[in-house]
């Protein structure tokens, strides 16, 4: 809040709505979302990165570079520029049509069967996906020197729905509720004081 009034930025949209003319269902992790993007698209981005620029690499710079010096004292400079060229254009297309067969591939092998069983699950096994994608970024965290251990456990979950609203299903204390039990008596007098 500043001067009274909230400020945010919006960094992410989803629209969910009927089938056929919105998305029925989204998965959008915050935070750490490479495990999120593992679990949904079934490759690491990172490595999905890697992968598209080597073949955009190869398509683009080392194949036209190889084929123009294969010419190299068969044909005249000119002419072995101009094929170098056109090998730069025609990788390029190559390169863009080889991301995009990835992503339908991703899309439709990987992406659709989640969120088609996302649209149809009940609350409490929504709950029950999102608290394991994050144990699941949390364990890969902590096995990993690589990547610094930001998720921690125990995870507090809960569920915001439109009937229902804000509900707790999993939350973490300061303390072993099991070992207080006068905070709760306390906490929750019949007399209605707190």
């Amino acid at each position: 809040m500043i001067g009274n009034r909230l400020r945010y930025v919006e960094a992410n949209h989803s629209k969910i709505g009927i089938a056929g003319q919105e998305s029925v269902a989204s998965v959008n992790p915050f935070a750490q979302r490479e495990m999120v993007n593992r679990f949904m698209e079934g490759v690491d981005p990172r490595y999905l990165y890697v992968v598209e620029s080597y073949v955009s690499e190869l398509l683009m710079k080392g194949y036209p570079a190889k084929i123009a010096q294969a010419l190299a004292g068969k044909v005249t400079d000119e002419l072995q520029e101009t094929v170098r060229k056109e090998l730069v254009k025609l990788g390029e297309k190559l390169a863009e049509d080889f991301k995009a067969e990835l992503n339908e591939y991703r899309r439709h092998q990987f992406v659709e069967p989640v969120i088609d069983s996302v649209a149809s699950m009940p609350k409490d096994e929504l709950a029950a996906m999102a608290e394991s994608l994050v144990n699941l970024t949390a364990f890969k965290r902590r096995m990993t020197s690589v990547e610094t251990d930001t998720v921690a456990l125990p995870i507090d979950v809960a569920v915001i729905s439109k009937g229902d609203g804000f509900v707790w299903i999993k939350r973490k204390h300061y303390f072993e509720p099991e070992l207080n039990h006068q905070f709760f008596s306390n906490y929750y007098r019949k007399d209605g004081a707190r």
